[in-house]
């Protein structure tokens, strides 16, 4: 009975210690507690007194009895933000008066080398070198490791190769990389590559089998394998066909036809997709004056050709008249687009079905 009664004394004396024990920590929690809130009080103190600030400088600075903005137009000129200068300078009448006459009277932007030697380029004759008018070319070049189009764009600027020039660029093999650009550029593209001891690859057949690196074309015999490198060369052009720029692709379509990678019917479908057809030009009724000018025309000038009307018509020079792509015409009906001829009299003809039937050819 009494070591009962003891070891219940000890339950309650253990209990008793962590009673105290937890107390005690609850006066430092309270503590705690108590200087957080005091920094939370004194913060609130502080942005009240920032509102205060703000509120001064808004009554000071007159709001309402300005009238309501309106644009400004050339005579008049634009007024700075008053209230954000006079809060940031603390003086709005520090800032200089700005007129559309001074925007207009600023003096155009330098030339850059890269504009001069386009115009350069545009003003002047082409010149006379053994490359074809307008040729372009593929040029390949090793890499040692894989990188995206942007990247390889990223290095080129790193060695000051312009990438305007750059018309496109793609992988046709593992560790190569092919660049399209114009022969003219040719030179200069590779002496930049000099500079850092890099060097274009020569002889690269973008059509050999052995570039296809994929397994599970392994097994194929060698014909296939060929014509599988030739199917995914020629994807390769079309991608390019429909990324550059549209002045661009007459001559690299021409380009790609000539190399026998694209054949001229395709080529011609996506000039067709990507390039608006032009107006033709349409034969001018007869003039009311001709009958005048041909009273008083001298005996020793030539006859003028008299119509079966009875009314008397200079004889037309026999000359071809071309369309935009350079195609000779041979009738006086031609699809006319809002691009080209948006105010265009008389019926618009629809085009053929075909586009091929009166296209240039670009083998020639």
């Amino acid at each position: 009975m009494s070591s009962t009664i003891e070891s219940r004394f000890e339950n309650i004396l253990t209990a008793l210690e962590r009673l105290s024990t937890s107390l005690d920590r609850q006066a430092e929690i309270n503590q705690k507690s108590d200087q957080r809130f005091a920094a939370v009080f004194q913060r609130l103190e502080h942005f009240e007194s920032r509102f205060t600030n703000l509120e001064t400088l808004l009554t000071k600075t007159p709001s309402n009895s300005q009238p309501t903005p309106q644009p400004p137009s050339a005579a008049q000129p634009i007024e700075p933000n008053s209230k954000a200068d006079a809060i940031a300078t603390g003086n709005p009448q520090s800032q200089p008066r700005t007129t559309w006459a001074n925007i207009a009277a600023k003096p155009p932007a330098p030339l850059n080398d890269r504009k001069r030697q386009a115009l350069h380029r545009m003003f002047n004759p082409p010149a006379a070198t053994d490359t074809q008018n307008g040729s372009y070319t593929f040029v390949y070049l090793s890499r040692s490791r894989r990188m995206n189009r942007s990247q390889i764009r990223s290095k080129f600027r790193d060695i000051s190769i312009d990438n305007l020039r750059i018309l496109d660029l793609n992988f046709p093999a593992r560790n190569a990389i092919g660049v399209l650009l114009h022969e003219a550029y040719l030179p200069e593209f590779k002496s930049k590559l000099l500079e850092i001891d890099a060097r274009v690859i020569e002889d690269f057949n973008p059509l050999d089998h052995h570039h296809i690196a994929d397994p599970k074309y392994q097994d194929l015999s060698v014909e296939s394998r060929a014509n599988l490198a030739k199917s995914l060369h020629r994807d390769r052009c079309i991608r390019t066909l429909y990324f550059i720029r549209p002045h661009l692709l007459p001559g690299v379509a021409k380009y790609f036809v000539r190399q026998g990678w694209v054949s001229n019917e395709l080529a011609q479908d996506i000039m067709y997709q990507r390039l608006p057809r032009p107006a033709k030009r349409r034969v001018t009724p007869p003039s009311g004056a001709a009958p005048t000018i041909q009273s008083s025309q001298p005996s020793g000038l030539p006859a003028l050709v008299t119509s079966t009307t009875g009314s008397a018509l200079q004889a037309p020079p026999s000359t071809t008249l071309h369309d935009w792509f350079g195609n000779p015409v041979t009738t006086q009906e031609m699809d006319i687009t809002p691009d080209f001829a948006s105010n265009a009299s008389g019926s618009v003809s629809s085009r053929p079905s075909s586009p091929i039937s009166d296209a240039v050819d670009l083998s020639q």
